[in-house]
């Protein structure tokens, strides 16, 4: 195997991306190149930066470009795959990226090798620590996202926009959970042997940092279920569930699952969780994940939320089809996938799950509604909407025993934000039907 076939199939699914609308998770899933562990994950951790840093690379670039014309999409691709690699890459060489890149350039060999040059240069000389402090330059280009977002979150973060969009651009922090509260001794020292141990998240003691989770997967604490990966963020909802336990509920936007088991975990002895998706692959995606995890009170079935007929329960978790923005650095072309009226289409099915699941919740029954982002439309502003039109629901009790700074000063709800508790962006808040 070449050592350059890490790039060749970098550059086939970027082509693929820049030409389609898919997704890249699905595009590098579906890519069925026979690499090895390592290239692949090079492969992977290439094509993700290419595409999150492209406008900020585009801009670079055009500095060294001869005529204002964007040159030929291979080529684009191929001085994009630099630049990501020359700024954001640490561990490449600078001689092994030029000499790569340039030989999959053909005809345009002496351009490419040129542009990967001067780029170095600029670099090297501090030309691009003082475009990152340029101010004059817009925020969209330096931290490379679109303008319509940095104008939103300029609206609803002002003075911490910098920050949010510096800290949207930073890898993740890896996070695992405790399944088993007895295994707690012996997952510790598991994560100390993997060598990816960091240390106790400093707001849940059953949640642990880690430098990675991919020797995890195979790992006995992963198969046997005694962990999950899942960030801090996604424990908002499980504040608003009943002290006594749960009997009886209905989570009905259940993939990828983490939250059905969230409920199950404190469900009582004779109670049940009835889980449902739109999605039926991603379903049976759930149902691995609740076996491996060693739940049985449960049922699944594919329904769409907006229109099925649920069971009476006291209880219903809507964990809503949402933007994503609040996991946006683990999904690197988000920004660019994302339009801003699927926002307002995002809020209208938003709405229309509320409104179909609140049929069905008797009086004294709650909603827990959660997503994972951070932006105020989705949000509060949803809740708010729906209890506008639905005098026989208030807002519920105040979440109990979370921390004090994922709490909102007026009202019953949580949030989390990137920028501020280094964890995922998520929300969460409870109506109650009197």
């Amino acid at each position: 195997m070449e050592p350059n076939d890490s790039r060749k199939d970098a550059v086939s699914i970027l082509r693929h991306w820049f030409t389609g609308k898919a997704y890249i998770d699905h595009l590098l899933q579906k890519y069925g190149h026979p690499l090895d562990p390592q290239s692949r994950r090079f492969r992977d951790a290439l094509v993700h930066q290419t595409i999150q840093w492209q406008r900020q690379s585009d801009a670079l670039i055009a500095r060294f470009l001869k005529s204002p014309k964007k040159p030929p999409l291979q080529t684009r691709i191929l001085l994009l795959m630099g630049a990501a690699e020359i700024f954001h890459m640490e561990g490449t060489r600078d001689h092994g990226t030029v000499h790569s890149l340039v030989s999959l350039a053909g005809y345009q060999k002496k351009f490419v090798n040129a542009i990967l040059r001067q780029l170095i240069r600029f670099r090297d000389s501090g030309g691009y620590k003082t475009f990152l402090e340029d101010l004059s330059i817009s925020p969209g280009i330096r931290h490379s996202f679109p303008d319509w977002l940095v104008e939103r979150w300029q609206r609803q973060f002002g003075d911490e926009l910098e920050y949010l969009l510096f800290k949207l651009n930073q890898p993740p922090v890896r996070m695992v959970r405790l399944m088993v509260d007895s295994a707690r001794d012996t997952v510790i020292e598991a994560l100390i042997n993997l060598d990816i141990w960091i240390g106790v998240h400093p707001d849940r003691e059953d949640f642990f940092t880690v430098r990675s989770v991919q020797s995890l997967m195979e790992h006995e604490i992963f198969t046997s279920g005694k962990v999950t990966i899942q960030d801090v963020s996604s424990v908002l909802p499980e504040y608003f569930f009943p002290e006594g336990g749960i009997h009886r509920a209905c989570d009905v936007c259940s993939a990828p699952g983490g939250k059905t088991a969230a409920l199950l975990k404190k469900t009582l002895p004779d109670g049940k969780i009835f889980a449902y998706d739109v999605d039926g692959r991603r379903l049976r995606q759930v149902d691995e994940t609740l076996r491996r995890l060693h739940f049985t009170r449960y049922t699944l079935e594919e329904a769409d939320a907006r229109t099925h007929a649920f069971p009476p329960a006291p209880l219903f978790l809507v964990d809503a089809p949402c933007s994503g923005f609040g996991v946006i650095r683990k999904r690197s072309d988000l920004r660019w996938r994302r339009k801003a009226e699927d926002l307002e289409n995002l809020r209208g099915l938003q709405l229309e799950i509320l409104e179909n699941v609140s049929r069905a919740v008797p009086p004294g029954g709650n909603i827990i509604y959660s997503t994972c982002t951070f932006d105020e439309a989705e949000n509060v502003e949803v809740l708010q909407t729906f209890l506008e039109k639905h005098s026989e629901f208030s807002w519920g009790d105040p979440p109990a025993n979370a921390p004090e700074h994922w709490k909102d000063a007026a009202l019953p709800v949580l949030r989390t934000y990137p920028h501020r508790y280094d964890c995922e962006g998520s929300f969460a808040g409870r109506v109650k039907r009197m």
